[in-house]
């Protein structure tokens, strides 16, 4: 993957793992509210092995906890 969507997979990701760690939500809980995910994949995730994570999947997961997602685009 490229530079770009790799840093962008990480960042979403911390902030799920974040928001995860702030809200007491365990990988298992996590992989509960997700469909198709699962406890291996979170901890995946989380460990920073985001290769085939998608960034829709990361968004679906996003929604599934209900966070709001805002973006910043900039002009390269």
């Amino acid at each position: 993957i490229d530079y770009q969507t790799y840093q962008i997979k990480a960042e979403l990701i911390d902030v799920i793992r974040s928001y995860c760690s702030k809200h007491n939500i365990s990988q298992r809980g996590l992989a509960a509210r997700v469909e198709g995910l699962t406890q291996d994949r979170v901890s995946k995730i989380f460990s920073g092995q985001v290769g085939h994570m998608t960034i829709d999947k990361l968004v679906a997961i996003m929604s599934a906890l209900r966070m709001r997602i805002s973006l910043n685009a900039k002009a390269a």
